[in-house]
């Protein structure tokens, strides 16, 4: 009775070091996925920096009402473009030494 009472303690010790182990890779690969979660909400932080001031500009200009700058210079798309562009490069280079520099 001592015997089968002793392997059943055993028994019992090993399933909650088993638990044990279990909760600390649990907890392993909770914090890879957070770390994987938190590098992409960086990457879509980044683009959205980007891309915000960018639509807007775009959206402010895509108005079709009367008196919009530029209406009748034929040359407004590239300014517009290059404004854009500008402005693109800009946030890169403000990103690089402020972010990743």
């Amino acid at each position: 009775m001592r015997e089968t009472t002793d392997r059943l303690t055993r028994y019992v010790e090993d399933l909650e070091t088993a638990k044990e182990r279990t909760a600390v890779a649990q907890d392993e690969l909770e914090s890879q996925l957070i770390s994987r979660m938190n590098s992409t909400m960086y990457m879509l932080s980044i683009v959205t920096v980007i891309f915000l001031p960018l639509g807007l500009i775009t959206g402010l200009l895509g108005i079709n009402v009367a008196g919009i700058l530029g209406a009748k210079n034929p040359y407004a798309f590239i300014i517009v473009s290059g404004l854009l562009l500008f402005i693109t490069i800009m946030q890169i280079i403000i990103l690089r030494r402020r972010i990743w520099g």
